[in-house]
């Protein structure tokens, strides 16, 4: 039986990008799946189970802790949300 002799296939732009986006939606797929599903086992962390987490994390991060050197300027958890 013999192979028959195709010609080669030239890289288009179009079947890049088809090629590309399927790769990243696979990736998204079994993302999703292994990470809501779970099945190696393991559990979720608190950080999504316990409701109460976020509203404390987040009164944390708007409150400041006194800086040594500096006492009249607070440090803040989290700077970066400050400036967007």
């Amino acid at each position: 039986m013999t192979l028959p002799n195709l010609p080669p296939l030239k890289p288009t732009g179009g079947k890049i990008m088809v090629s590309l986006a399927i790769g990243f939606a696979a990736a998204g797929a079994c993302t999703q799946f292994l990470s809501l599903n779970m099945p190696f086992g393991g559990k979720l962390p608190h950080t999504m189970t316990n409701k109460d987490w976020y509203p404390e994390t987040a009164r944390k991060m708007r409150t400041g802790w006194d800086r040594e050197g500096a006492p009249d300027r607070p440090i803040e958890l989290n700077p970066m949300s400050k400036n967007a």
